[in-house]
Protein backbone atom coordinates (compact mmCIF):
# COMPACT_ATOMS: atom_id res chain seq x y z
CA UNK A 1 0.00 0.00 0.00
CA UNK A 2 3.24 2.33 0.12
CA UNK A 3 2.40 4.19 -3.30
CA UNK A 4 -0.84 5.47 -1.54
CA UNK A 5 1.60 8.12 0.28
CA UNK A 6 2.37 9.13 -3.13
CA UNK A 7 -1.05 9.89 -4.57
CA UNK A 8 -1.91 13.81 -4.44
CA UNK A 9 -4.61 14.10 -2.56
CA UNK A 10 -4.02 17.53 -1.54
CA UNK A 11 -4.64 18.77 -4.92
CA UNK A 12 -8.40 17.42 -4.93
CA UNK A 13 -10.50 20.65 -3.11
CA UNK A 14 -9.38 23.62 -4.46
CA UNK A 15 -11.80 24.68 -6.83
CA UNK A 16 -14.69 23.60 -4.59
CA UNK A 17 -16.42 25.87 -1.74
CA UNK A 18 -16.50 25.00 2.03
CA UNK A 19 -18.96 22.53 2.93
CA UNK A 20 -19.15 21.11 -0.76
CA UNK A 21 -18.83 16.97 -0.34
CA UNK A 22 -18.87 16.60 -3.94
CA UNK A 23 -15.14 16.98 -3.01
CA UNK A 24 -14.39 13.75 -1.05
CA UNK A 25 -15.97 12.14 -4.35
CA UNK A 26 -13.06 13.25 -5.94
CA UNK A 27 -10.86 11.00 -3.98
CA UNK A 28 -12.59 8.14 -5.67
CA UNK A 29 -10.93 9.26 -9.24
CA UNK A 30 -7.81 6.74 -8.04
CA UNK A 31 -10.08 4.17 -7.46
CA UNK A 32 -13.25 4.19 -9.97
CA UNK A 33 -13.39 4.66 -13.36
CA UNK A 34 -14.69 8.75 -14.11
CA UNK A 35 -17.85 7.46 -15.42
CA UNK A 36 -18.73 5.57 -12.20
CA UNK A 37 -17.97 9.23 -10.01
CA UNK A 38 -19.53 11.07 -12.34
CA UNK A 39 -22.61 9.57 -11.53
CA UNK A 40 -21.83 10.11 -7.92
CA UNK A 41 -21.32 13.53 -8.34
CA UNK A 42 -24.41 14.17 -10.25
CA UNK A 43 -26.39 12.80 -7.55
CA UNK A 44 -24.24 15.29 -5.15
CA UNK A 45 -25.39 17.85 -7.61
CA UNK A 46 -29.37 17.37 -6.59
CA UNK A 47 -28.50 16.98 -2.49
CA UNK A 48 -26.77 20.17 -2.74
CA UNK A 49 -29.62 21.99 -4.90
CA UNK A 50 -32.63 20.74 -2.99
CA UNK A 51 -30.37 21.61 0.84
CA UNK A 52 -30.03 25.37 -1.22
CA UNK A 53 -26.24 24.68 -1.80
CA UNK A 54 -25.98 26.43 -5.15
CA UNK A 55 -22.50 27.40 -5.93
CA UNK A 56 -21.87 23.46 -4.26
CA UNK A 57 -24.57 22.00 -6.73
CA UNK A 58 -23.58 24.01 -9.80
CA UNK A 59 -19.88 22.52 -9.49
CA UNK A 60 -20.78 19.52 -8.47
CA UNK A 61 -22.88 19.18 -11.75
CA UNK A 62 -19.97 20.89 -13.93
CA UNK A 63 -17.65 18.52 -12.09
CA UNK A 64 -19.70 15.47 -13.08
CA UNK A 65 -20.42 16.39 -16.66
CA UNK A 66 -16.38 16.65 -16.98
CA UNK A 67 -15.85 13.36 -15.91
CA UNK A 68 -18.12 12.03 -18.47
CA UNK A 69 -16.29 14.09 -21.21
CA UNK A 70 -12.44 12.84 -20.06
CA UNK A 71 -14.20 9.11 -18.90
CA UNK A 72 -15.30 8.39 -22.49
CA UNK A 73 -19.18 8.71 -21.75
CA UNK A 74 -20.96 8.82 -25.71
CA UNK A 75 -20.26 12.21 -26.53
CA UNK A 76 -23.83 13.35 -28.13
CA UNK A 77 -25.04 12.28 -24.96
CA UNK A 78 -23.33 14.94 -23.42
CA UNK A 79 -23.82 17.77 -26.21
CA UNK A 80 -27.42 16.92 -26.78
CA UNK A 81 -27.68 19.12 -23.10
CA UNK A 82 -24.47 21.11 -23.28
CA UNK A 83 -25.89 24.74 -24.12
CA UNK A 84 -28.28 24.47 -21.31
CA UNK A 85 -26.31 22.96 -18.63
CA UNK A 86 -24.27 26.08 -19.40
CA UNK A 87 -26.90 28.86 -19.37
CA UNK A 88 -27.93 26.91 -15.96
CA UNK A 89 -24.08 27.64 -14.24
CA UNK A 90 -23.90 31.46 -15.65
CA UNK A 91 -26.86 31.78 -13.74
CA UNK A 92 -26.19 30.38 -10.61
CA UNK A 93 -22.05 30.11 -10.44
CA UNK A 94 -20.34 31.94 -13.34
CA UNK A 95 -17.03 30.28 -12.03
CA UNK A 96 -18.83 26.99 -12.84
CA UNK A 97 -19.80 28.32 -16.22
CA UNK A 98 -16.10 29.20 -17.19
CA UNK A 99 -14.78 25.87 -16.20
CA UNK A 100 -17.90 24.29 -18.02
CA UNK A 101 -16.97 26.77 -20.91
CA UNK A 102 -13.32 24.67 -21.48
CA UNK A 103 -15.43 21.39 -21.81
CA UNK A 104 -17.57 22.58 -23.92
CA UNK A 105 -14.51 23.96 -26.32
CA UNK A 106 -12.96 20.38 -25.53
CA UNK A 107 -16.15 18.93 -26.81
CA UNK A 108 -16.52 21.07 -30.19
CA UNK A 109 -13.01 19.88 -31.15
CA UNK A 110 -14.05 16.29 -30.93
CA UNK A 111 -17.08 16.42 -32.56
CA UNK A 112 -17.10 19.07 -35.16
CA UNK A 113 -20.34 20.26 -34.04
CA UNK A 114 -20.74 24.01 -32.67
CA UNK A 115 -22.55 25.32 -29.68
CA UNK A 116 -24.14 28.63 -28.70
CA UNK A 117 -21.66 28.53 -25.88
CA UNK A 118 -20.18 31.77 -26.34
CA UNK A 119 -23.51 33.59 -26.00
CA UNK A 120 -23.79 33.22 -22.37
CA UNK A 121 -21.14 35.51 -21.50
CA UNK A 122 -22.65 38.56 -23.41
CA UNK A 123 -19.60 39.50 -25.35
CA UNK A 124 -16.81 38.90 -22.44
CA UNK A 125 -15.45 35.94 -23.74
CA UNK A 126 -15.62 35.10 -27.25
CA UNK A 127 -12.82 32.52 -27.77
CA UNK A 128 -9.91 30.79 -25.12
CA UNK A 129 -7.64 33.91 -25.42
CA UNK A 130 -10.66 36.01 -23.57
CA UNK A 131 -11.08 33.37 -20.89
CA UNK A 132 -7.63 33.70 -20.00
CA UNK A 133 -7.82 37.40 -20.50
CA UNK A 134 -10.29 36.96 -17.29
CA UNK A 135 -8.48 34.80 -15.43
CA UNK A 136 -5.21 36.72 -15.89
CA UNK A 137 -7.71 40.21 -14.99
CA UNK A 138 -8.93 38.68 -11.92
CA UNK A 139 -5.88 36.68 -10.71
CA UNK A 140 -7.89 33.33 -11.03
CA UNK A 141 -4.48 31.18 -11.24
CA UNK A 142 -7.12 27.78 -11.09
CA UNK A 143 -8.94 28.84 -14.04
CA UNK A 144 -5.64 29.68 -15.93
CA UNK A 145 -3.91 26.88 -15.04
CA UNK A 146 -7.32 24.91 -15.96
CA UNK A 147 -7.10 26.95 -19.45
CA UNK A 148 -3.82 25.43 -20.26
CA UNK A 149 -4.40 22.31 -19.47
CA UNK A 150 -7.60 22.21 -21.39
CA UNK A 151 -5.36 23.97 -24.39
CA UNK A 152 -3.27 20.71 -24.21
CA UNK A 153 -5.94 18.52 -24.74
CA UNK A 154 -7.48 21.05 -28.07
CA UNK A 155 -4.07 21.32 -29.59
CA UNK A 156 -3.30 17.25 -29.17
CA UNK A 157 -6.37 16.40 -31.00
CA UNK A 158 -5.87 19.45 -33.71
CA UNK A 159 -2.99 18.04 -34.06
CA UNK A 160 -0.60 20.81 -33.22
CA UNK A 161 1.81 19.00 -31.31
CA UNK A 162 4.13 22.16 -30.19
CA UNK A 163 1.29 24.09 -29.42
CA UNK A 164 0.25 21.41 -26.70
CA UNK A 165 3.60 21.20 -25.42
CA UNK A 166 3.95 24.66 -24.61
CA UNK A 167 0.63 24.56 -23.44
CA UNK A 168 1.80 21.30 -20.53
CA UNK A 169 4.58 23.88 -20.01
CA UNK A 170 2.16 26.56 -18.89
CA UNK A 171 -0.06 24.32 -17.19
CA UNK A 172 3.36 22.96 -15.01
CA UNK A 173 4.66 26.03 -14.21
CA UNK A 174 1.58 26.77 -12.24
CA UNK A 175 1.48 24.01 -10.37
CA UNK A 176 3.90 25.58 -7.28
CA UNK A 177 1.42 28.25 -7.01
CA UNK A 178 -1.65 26.45 -8.26
CA UNK A 179 -2.30 23.19 -6.97
CA UNK A 180 -3.36 21.38 -9.93
CA UNK A 181 -6.88 19.75 -9.85
CA UNK A 182 -6.97 15.87 -9.91
CA UNK A 183 -8.49 14.89 -12.77
CA UNK A 184 -6.29 17.40 -14.36
CA UNK A 185 -3.57 16.01 -13.06
CA UNK A 186 -4.25 12.66 -14.84
CA UNK A 187 -5.26 13.65 -17.60
CA UNK A 188 -2.42 16.24 -17.87
CA UNK A 189 0.41 13.86 -17.48
CA UNK A 190 -1.29 11.45 -19.91
CA UNK A 191 -1.11 13.65 -22.72
CA UNK A 192 1.70 15.62 -21.75
CA UNK A 193 3.56 12.15 -21.92
CA UNK A 194 1.95 11.21 -25.45
CA UNK A 195 3.12 14.83 -26.80
CA UNK A 196 6.72 14.31 -25.87
CA UNK A 197 6.97 11.42 -27.11
CA UNK A 198 6.08 12.18 -30.68
CA UNK A 199 7.97 15.86 -30.76
CA UNK A 200 11.18 13.31 -29.51
CA UNK A 201 10.26 11.44 -32.90
CA UNK A 202 9.47 13.94 -34.98
CA UNK A 203 12.43 16.60 -33.82
CA UNK A 204 14.58 14.88 -31.20
CA UNK A 205 15.90 16.16 -28.00
CA UNK A 206 17.02 13.60 -25.40
CA UNK A 207 15.34 16.46 -22.45
CA UNK A 208 11.79 15.26 -23.96
CA UNK A 209 12.45 11.41 -23.76
CA UNK A 210 13.38 11.89 -20.06
CA UNK A 211 10.94 14.40 -19.40
CA UNK A 212 8.55 11.72 -21.30
CA UNK A 213 9.90 8.64 -19.30
CA UNK A 214 8.99 10.95 -15.72
CA UNK A 215 5.24 10.79 -17.04
CA UNK A 216 5.53 6.88 -17.45
CA UNK A 217 6.93 6.57 -13.84
CA UNK A 218 4.13 8.54 -12.43
CA UNK A 219 1.37 6.11 -14.21
CA UNK A 220 3.38 3.43 -12.92
CA UNK A 221 2.86 4.38 -8.92
CA UNK A 222 -0.58 4.77 -10.39
CA UNK A 223 -1.53 1.74 -11.69
CA UNK A 224 -0.24 -0.04 -8.94
CA UNK A 225 -2.70 1.59 -6.74
CA UNK A 226 -5.45 0.66 -9.19
CA UNK A 227 -4.81 -1.23 -12.89
CA UNK A 228 -8.79 -0.86 -13.68
CA UNK A 229 -7.79 3.12 -14.10
CA UNK A 230 -4.46 3.86 -14.76
CA UNK A 231 -3.70 0.26 -16.67
CA UNK A 232 -4.26 1.08 -20.12
CA UNK A 233 -2.64 4.78 -20.30
CA UNK A 234 0.25 3.32 -18.82
CA UNK A 235 1.18 0.58 -21.23
CA UNK A 236 0.13 3.38 -23.99
CA UNK A 237 2.75 5.75 -22.63
CA UNK A 238 4.95 2.64 -22.03
CA UNK A 239 4.66 2.05 -25.48
CA UNK A 240 5.05 4.84 -26.83
CA UNK A 241 8.43 5.34 -25.27
CA UNK A 242 9.62 1.94 -26.75
CA UNK A 243 8.50 3.01 -30.13
CA UNK A 244 11.10 6.50 -29.33
CA UNK A 245 13.75 4.43 -28.46
CA UNK A 246 13.01 1.52 -31.37
CA UNK A 247 12.39 -1.23 -28.90
CA UNK A 248 9.89 -2.93 -31.77
CA UNK A 249 8.82 -6.37 -30.07
CA UNK A 250 8.40 -4.38 -27.09
CA UNK A 251 6.38 -1.79 -28.35
CA UNK A 252 3.99 -3.98 -30.07
CA UNK A 253 3.55 -6.08 -26.78
CA UNK A 254 2.41 -2.84 -25.20
CA UNK A 255 0.40 -1.27 -28.03
CA UNK A 256 -1.50 -4.35 -27.86
CA UNK A 257 -1.61 -4.39 -23.66
CA UNK A 258 -3.09 -0.83 -23.63
CA UNK A 259 -5.96 -2.05 -26.63
CA UNK A 260 -6.79 -5.26 -24.05
CA UNK A 261 -6.74 -2.80 -21.03
CA UNK A 262 -8.74 -0.22 -22.66
CA UNK A 263 -11.70 -3.09 -24.28
CA UNK A 264 -11.66 -4.87 -21.14
CA UNK A 265 -12.72 -1.59 -19.05
CA UNK A 266 -14.89 0.25 -21.19
CA UNK A 267 -12.49 2.80 -22.32
CA UNK A 268 -13.94 3.08 -25.79
CA UNK A 269 -12.09 6.66 -26.69
CA UNK A 270 -8.51 5.36 -25.44
CA UNK A 271 -9.21 2.33 -26.89
CA UNK A 272 -9.57 4.44 -30.51
CA UNK A 273 -6.39 6.19 -29.48
CA UNK A 274 -4.27 2.97 -28.57
CA UNK A 275 -5.58 1.58 -32.03
CA UNK A 276 -4.03 5.30 -33.89
CA UNK A 277 -1.00 5.43 -32.01
CA UNK A 278 -0.36 2.01 -33.53
CA UNK A 279 -1.36 2.40 -36.80
CA UNK A 280 1.28 5.22 -36.54
CA UNK A 281 3.98 2.88 -35.67
CA UNK A 282 3.11 0.65 -37.65
CA UNK A 283 2.41 3.23 -40.78
CA UNK A 284 6.00 4.80 -40.00
CA UNK A 285 7.78 1.36 -40.46
CA UNK A 286 7.01 0.80 -44.49
CA UNK A 287 6.81 -2.81 -44.36
CA UNK A 288 3.52 -3.24 -42.09
CA UNK A 289 0.89 -1.29 -44.49
CA UNK A 290 -1.85 -3.75 -44.25
CA UNK A 291 -1.69 -3.68 -40.57
CA UNK A 292 -1.46 -0.08 -40.40
CA UNK A 293 -4.84 0.26 -42.34
CA UNK A 294 -6.42 -2.37 -40.22
CA UNK A 295 -5.63 -0.01 -36.61
CA UNK A 296 -6.43 3.31 -38.55
CA UNK A 297 -9.85 1.03 -39.69
CA UNK A 298 -10.60 0.50 -35.71
CA UNK A 299 -9.40 3.37 -35.15
CA UNK A 300 -11.80 5.59 -37.34
CA UNK A 301 -14.61 3.06 -36.11
CA UNK A 302 -14.15 3.64 -32.38
CA UNK A 303 -13.42 7.36 -32.43
CA UNK A 304 -17.17 7.45 -34.26
CA UNK A 305 -18.77 5.17 -31.29
CA UNK A 306 -17.67 7.39 -28.94
CA UNK A 307 -18.74 9.97 -30.95
CA UNK A 308 -15.74 12.14 -31.67
CA UNK A 309 -16.98 12.53 -35.11
CA UNK A 310 -14.26 15.22 -36.24
CA UNK A 311 -11.55 13.07 -35.18
CA UNK A 312 -12.93 9.97 -37.25
CA UNK A 313 -13.30 12.37 -40.22
CA UNK A 314 -9.37 13.18 -40.39
CA UNK A 315 -7.90 9.25 -39.68
CA UNK A 316 -10.69 8.41 -42.83
CA UNK A 317 -8.94 11.21 -45.18
CA UNK A 318 -5.76 11.32 -43.79
CA UNK A 319 -4.84 7.86 -44.46
CA UNK A 320 -7.85 7.05 -46.98
CA UNK A 321 -9.87 4.59 -45.82
CA UNK A 322 -12.05 2.78 -48.20
CA UNK A 323 -14.33 1.02 -45.64
CA UNK A 324 -16.23 -1.85 -47.71
CA UNK A 325 -20.15 -2.27 -47.19
CA UNK A 326 -19.26 -5.08 -44.87
CA UNK A 327 -17.03 -2.46 -42.96
CA UNK A 328 -19.98 0.01 -42.31
CA UNK A 329 -22.07 -2.28 -41.13
CA UNK A 330 -20.30 -3.57 -38.33
CA UNK A 331 -19.64 0.25 -37.48
CA UNK A 332 -23.67 0.72 -37.92
CA UNK A 333 -23.60 -2.40 -35.34
CA UNK A 334 -21.45 -1.26 -33.10
CA UNK A 335 -22.57 2.50 -32.38
CA UNK A 336 -25.99 0.87 -31.54
CA UNK A 337 -24.56 -1.53 -28.96
CA UNK A 338 -22.17 1.69 -27.61
CA UNK A 339 -25.39 3.49 -27.18
CA UNK A 340 -27.16 0.59 -25.55
CA UNK A 341 -24.00 0.31 -22.97
CA UNK A 342 -23.95 3.83 -21.44
CA UNK A 343 -27.90 4.10 -21.33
Amino acid sequence: MEPLTRLPFFSLDSSYPPGCDAKYLMIDIWFLPPRVISQKLLQNHQNATRKGSIDAAMLALQTGWRLKLLGGEQLSLIYKSSEDRLRLMTKHSPYAAKLALLDNMLLMELTGKFGDYFSAFEGSICNMNDLQDVAKLTKDLQLLQSSHVFNVLIEYWRGNYTGAEESSRLASMMVPVSKMPTIYLIYHTFFRGLILFRLYRMYGDEQRLKDGKEMIDRFEEWALVSMAVFENKWLLLKAEYSASTDEFDQALQMYEGSIKSAQNHGNIHELALAHELLGNYCSGRGFMTTTSNACFEKAYMYYAQWGATAIAEKIFLTHNLEMDSAAKQELHLQNQKHSRQWD
